[in-house]
C-alpha cells in the first residue's frame, strides 16, 4: 500500500512543474506594440512560486499583488482630475450668476472658463487611460505613466482663471453682488 501514496505524490509533483512551466511561458512571452518590447510585472521565479528569500519562510510580495491597490489609485486620481475640472467650472458660474446680467462679455467669459474646465476634465481622462493602460501591459518606464508637468498646468490655470475674473470685475466696473440674476428677472403682477 505504501508504492501507491508514493506514486500519488509524483503524480501531483509532475502536475505542480507541468502548471509552473505554463505559467514560465505565458510571462516570458512578450507583446509588441509598435515596435516597444514590454516586460512582465513579475520575474520567471516568482512566476514558478520560488519566492526571493531562498524558498523558506515567508513569501516576499510581488508586483502582483498591489495590482488592485494601484487601479484604484489610479481611479482615484482621474477623480481628483474630475473635480478640479468642475471647481474651475464653478468659477465660471460664479460669473453667470454674480455679474449682472448687462456686464459685457460675462457670457464669453463664462464660456471661456468652463472650456478650460472641460479641457482638465477630459486630460484627466486621457491621463487615466494612458495610466491604466501602462498598468496592464506592465509597463515600467516612466514616460508611460509620470505626468511632471500636471501640477505646474493646473496651478497656472487656476492663477489665470482668478486673475481673468478680478481683472474682468475691474474693467468692467462690475462689482459682484449675491444673487445679480434675481434683478435681471421681470417682476410678475
Amino acid at each position: 500500500g505504501g508504492g501507491n501514496v508514493e506514486e500519488g505524490g509524483d503524480a501531483v509533483k509532475k502536475e505542480k512543474k507541468k502548471g509552473a512551466k505554463k505559467a514560465k511561458k505565458v510571462l516570458k512571452a512578450t507583446i509588441d506594440t509598435e515596435g516597444d518590447e514590454i516586460t512582465p510585472l513579475i520575474s520567471d521565479t516568482e512566476a514558478c512560486g520560488a519566492s526571493s528569500n531562498g524558498g523558506g519562510g515567508k513569501k516576499k510580495k510581488g508586483p502582483k499583488d498591489d495590482d488592485i491597490k494601484t487601479h484604484m489609485a489610479n481611479e482615484r486620481t482621474f477623480f481628483k482630475w474630475l473635480f478640479f475640472g468642475f471647481h474651475i467650472g464653478a468659477m465660471g458660474t460664479f460669473i453667470l450668476t454674480f455679474f449682472a446680467p448687462s456686464t459685457p462679455g460675462r457670457v464669453w467669459m463664462v464660456l471661456g472658463v468652463w472650456l478650460v474646465a472641460f479641457f482638465f476634465i477630459y486630460y484627466g481622462l486621457f491621463r487615466y487611460f494612458m495610466r491604466r493602460r501602462a498598468l496592464r501591459l506592465g509597463l515600467r518606464d516612466p514616460t508611460d505613466w509620470d505626468d511632471p508637468l500636471a501640477p505646474a498646468l493646473m496651478t497656472a490655470a487656476l492663477f489665470l482663471i482668478v486673475v481673468s475674473i478680478i481683472a474682468y470685475a475691474v474693467l468692467t466696473s462690475a462689482i459682484p453682488r449675491k444673487a445679480a440674476w434675481k434683478h435681471s428677472l421681470p417682476h410678475s403682477p
